[in-house]
């Protein structure tokens, strides 16, 4: 989708193809330095160039070249949830989706995708003529016993990470205005928790919390590259398979190469 270039003139094209170039180059760099699947998660450094340290407001990076760079100790990058590319996949151009977040963190990240969206769902436009808060808005959607269960284990992750505006950049209010409805801004309040699990109150104890389920995204990452590499959709004979990619990359720090390895030396992959 297109992004407002009015509300977000700093992600322009040579932006945007930066920060699509930083979610490649972290994993090759990964890949070429026996680096951990867990620097995915949360990580002291970031691959990046002088552009898209600008961007993240990091000093002292200059040209085009991508290549690893700390950060100071207060910075919410390091990590998949610290990049442009992936906060600005869960917006729609102009505003940002705690669902469309919440549910790729649980697919993505911690191997446990929420169901399909069940039919005739109300769709949150209906509520556009309503002057709330983001917070608000996904609130009223739950009134509907339909969304309700989904929403629960979906929006406090996605509201989690709600410092992120639509294009990744940090910030702590946000608005929501239309004409002849009027303008409401509001702080945001990142405070959660786990559905039947532990809470946070800020992004970066959220990002702990995920962090530390490294066994989770690594079978995760199992299955996609299992996937990947067999040609076919992950199915339930390769459980097996999965659980001893993780097995033996947890021998060695979850090294991202060790998977790959692991899965070429074997029978299923020969056949």
């Amino acid at each position: 989708f297109q992004f407002n270039t009015r509300l977000y003139p700093d992600f322009d094209e040579s932006t945007k193809a930066a920060a699509k170039a930083e979610v490649f180059y972290t994993v090759e760099h990964l890949l070429r330095h026996e680096g951990s699947l867990a620097a995915l998660l949360k990580s002291d450094f970031i691959v990046t160039n002088g552009l898209l340290a600008n961007y993240y407001g990091i000093e002292d990076v200059i040209g085009d070249e991508f290549r690893p760079v700390s950060f100071p100790p207060d910075s919410p990058r390091g990590g998949l949830l610290g990049m442009a590319a992936i906060l600005a996949m869960g917006s729609n151009g102009e505003i940002t989706s705690p669902v469309e977040r919440g549910a790729w963190v649980l697919r993505k990240l911690l191997d446990d995708p929420p169901p399909p969206a069940p039919p005739n769902v109300p769709q949150l436009t209906r509520l556009s003529s309503k002057k709330l808060t983001t917070r608000e808005r996904l609130v009223a959607h739950q009134e509907q016993p339909q969304c309700a269960s989904c929403h629960r284990k979906i929006d406090p992750i996605g509201f989690g990470l709600e410092n992120f505006n639509a294009v990744g950049i940090w910030r702590t209010t946000d608005s929501y205005a239309r004409p002849g409805i009027g303008r409401e801004e509001w702080t945001i309040d990142p405070a959660g928790a786990f559905h039947n699990g532990p809470s946070f109150k800020t992004f970066f104890e959220l990002r702990d919390l995920i962090a530390a389920r490294q066994n989770e995204f690594a079978h995760g990452f199992a299955a996609a590259l299992t996937e990947y590499a067999l040609g076919r959709p992950f199915g339930f004979s390769d459980e097996d398979l999965a659980k001893r990619l993780v097995t033996e990359a947890k021998a060695k720090d979850f090294e991202m190469r060790a998977f790959i390895q692991a899965l070429v030396a074997s029978p299923e992959f020969h056949r």
